[in-house]
């Protein structure tokens, strides 16, 4: 029998085949959709019970007269979670367990999820097993004292609960599809007239849907012959909702996961468009998200290497790796793209992933390690070069002039004195350095220290043709520090201000300032420029290079390091022809 060709079969065939259709691939993604979400809350679950387990538990493991305690435990929980409950120690033997038929080996270290549990403290395991008629899923906690493994809790709970949820579903989805696909068929004839109109609402429903109005939803009447196609129109949106919102929420965390790295990420398209870059990539370009998406490369970073390595990856679909120098802002980056493929299965690369790691600090790192090098070969090239030539003079018959012997060797003696002045600094700038060197903080009087250090000044050839005073401006002058690593900071600066005034005045005061003591070293001697102020504190760093006298070059950092230890800060002010002030704070006694 050849069916009529009328608008209203063709409708009413069409509707039919458009339910089927869309019951059977929204059927079959919810099939598995479902059953994942059932599995995933209740591996959730699972790890929640097996942690509860394993807190309540961990006071009785190890205590193998009170097992029976242990098994009353692990009773009391298994009947609150409704779970199998098991406690092995960390052989795998089986402490306790709430299974009707437990392992006859009574031994489950070969269990994946014990073995995950001991090896890296969680596992997980779903397998078949005959005594539940099915699959079981277990997770499994290490249990651990003073940081080590001594047992493992896991809990245990049949699939069952979950299939008969899933047939349920699928039951359901059946039935609807078959119900509707009925109705369809069977009104379709009889409603043709208002077929056209319930139609267009279908059709302008799917129109708001395409165009992102999710929430839309189509009308549906008691009288209307098409209520079916528009309650599956209305599933389908509510899927697609869902689906969307899952999508959603998985983009959330991606994002928020591409906002919180360190690294920087573009995600380039086949035309080199910057579609996505998240707030590392901005501050490591110097570019906002938002003048970068929709341009091209070229456009956003202005470095050519960066450009043809982008561009090779494309060609090639091969990872490339390089490591650039950005400018003007001295920005080192490893810049590494990688190529996206398209979901066609198309050989040709889709985009280009570029993530950007930045050098800057380790690079810093390297030039700073390079020049201590190159500072600390060049304080001991001089000494040892003089060493040497003096020896090979000594050789060469200095030996029986007794009075050039004497004098290289006391010159030799004064060189050896400076080389282990310089070991000797590095070491104990390297342990101020590390922090591990521990302060022995005490109340200390600042004005009978410092008269003590200012009078052997005086008294010393080093205070030849200078004025060395002391001027104590505060009502009180005591502060907390160890005395010891006070009385260098002092001894270093007045120092360096005897080494560079040949002729003139310092002066050594204290005053209060706020909750701090601050301590002045002014001289009246050469001065220092302008450009070398940023750079005094460093290692080995001197304004004069030109000059020998008799300084390691650490001794300033030295004095840095032990001031900033006490919670302080230490500052220069300098003009070059006129003298210098270094200044530091110690907190108040």
């Amino acid at each position: 029998m050849r069916l009529p060709h009328s608008l209203h079969w063709r409708i009413s065939l069409a509707y039919t085949a458009l339910i089927f259709f869309t019951m059977g691939a929204v059927s079959l993604y919810l099939v598995d959709f479902v059953r994942d979400a059932f599995l995933a809350d209740l591996q959730i679950r699972l790890q929640q019970e097996v942690s509860l387990v394993a807190e309540s538990t961990s006071g009785f493991v190890g205590d193998e007269s009170d097992s029976g305690g242990l098994q009353l435990v692990v009773q009391d929980m298994a009947e609150i979670i409704k779970a199998r409950v098991t406690i092995v120690d960390a052989n795998g033997l089986v402490l306790a367990d709430t299974a009707e038929d437990p392992d006859p080996t009574g031994n489950l270290r070969r269990r994946q999820e014990i073995r995950e549990a001991l090896n890296v403290g969680v596992g997980n395991a779903i397998r078949e097993e005959s005594a539940s008629d099915g699959e079981v899923v277990y997770s499994a906690l290490a249990i651990r004292h003073n940081g080590v493994v001594v047992a493992v809790a896991r809990v245990g709970i049949p699939t069952s609960d979950v299939n008969a949820n899933v047939n349920r579903l699928i039951t359901t989805i059946l039935v609807s599809a078959l119900g509707v696909a009925a109705l369809s068929v069977g009104l379709g004839f009889m409603l043709f007239r208002r077929t056209s109109r319930s139609v267009q609402r279908v059709a302008e429903g799917a129109r708001r849907l395409a165009d992102g109005d999710l929430e839309h939803r189509v009308q549906t009447s008691s009288s209307d012959e098409t209520k079916e196609l528009a309650e599956a129109f209305n599933g389908m949106a509510n899927t697609i909702r869902s689906v969307v919102g899952d999508l959603s929420s998985e983009r959330n965390k991606l994002t928020a996961v591409l906002d919180t790295m360190a690294d920087g990420v573009v995600v380039l398209e086949a035309d080199s468009e910057v579609s996505l870059m998240n707030r590392a990539a901005e501050w490591l370009l110097g570019v906002g998200a938002k003048d970068a998406v929709g341009n091209r490369l070229v456009e956003v970073v202005r470095d050519h290497e960066i450009q043809e390595t982008v561009q090779k990856s494309m060609e090639t679909g091969q990872i490339w790796q390089i490591e650039v120098e950005l400018r003007p802002s001295r920005t080192f980056l490893s810049a590494i793209a990688t190529p996206l493929w398209a979901v066609d299965g198309t050989t040709d690369a889709s985009g280009v992933l570029l993530t950007l790691h930045d050098l800057t600090r380790i690079m810093q790192v390297e030039t700073t390690r390079k020049e201590f090098v190159s500072n600390v070969s060049h304080e001991l090239r001089s000494p040892l070069a003089s060493i040497k030539a003096m020896v090979e003079t000594l050789e060469d018959g200095a030996m029986d002039e007794r009075n050039v012997a004497v004098d290289f060797l006391r010159r030799i003696n004064r060189d050896v004195d400076r080389m282990n002045g310089i070991v000797n600094d590095l070491l104990e700038l390297s342990h101020l350095e590390s922090g591990y060197v521990p302060l022995h903080l005490a109340p200390v009087d600042l004005k009978p220290l410092v008269e003590e250090i200012v009078e052997d000044y005086r008294r010393s050839p080093l205070g030849n043709d200078l004025e060395i005073s002391v001027d104590f401006q505060g009502a009180t002058s005591m502060v907390t520090a160890e005395d010891e690593k006070l009385r260098q900071v002092l001894v270093n600066l007045i120092e360096n201000a005897i080494r560079y005034t040949v002729k003139g005045k310092i002066t050594v005061s204290v005053s209060e300032e706020g909750r701090f003591q601050k301590v002045r070293v002014t001289d009246t001697g050469t001065g220092i420029a302008r450009e070398h102020l940023p750079h005094v504190f460093e290692r080995f760093y001197k304004a004069d290079r030109s000059r020998r006298d008799g300084g390691t070059g650490l001794g300033l950092a030295i004095v840095k390091h032990i001031v900033q230890s006490h919670r302080g800060e230490v500052n220069v002010e300098s003009e070059e022809g006129v003298g210098s002030t270094f200044e530091f704070t110690i907190p108040k006694g």
